[in-house]
């Protein structure tokens, strides 16, 4: 089994679409509603960034966190990716940022 690292609004999306379908568990409704509460970007604005990101070199899951928190300056975005890049360039994390602020 491969895992497969979504933003937020990705998994908002695949909730609301599962509870159209049939009653979800409680677990699922309490992702949901977490989902609809933090997420930041529509879905289909997610995943485009999603794919810039990787694009760009970064781990699944960092592109993924940096969607979910949409960090505004380099110091919040290097909080998100420390715990997977210790040392973030400074030309990657305006890359990156200039990213973001594209979708803001």
């Amino acid at each position: 089994m491969k895992v497969k690292y979504i933003p937020l609004a990705k998994a908002r999306e695949l909730l609301s679409s599962a509870s159209e379908k049939r009653e979800l568990s409680d677990i699922q409704l309490s992702a949901l509603n977490h989902a609809k509460k933090f997420s930041k970007l529509p879905a289909d604005k997610a995943d485009k960034l999603m794919e810039k990101l990787t694009s760009m070199g970064l781990q699944e899951i960092v592109s993924a966190k940096i969607v979910d928190i949409m960090p505004a300056t380099m110091d919040e975005l290097r909080t998100v990716v420390y715990p997977y890049i210790q040392t973030l360039d400074p030309d990657a994390g305006n890359k990156i940022l200039e990213q973001l602020n594209k979708l803001r």
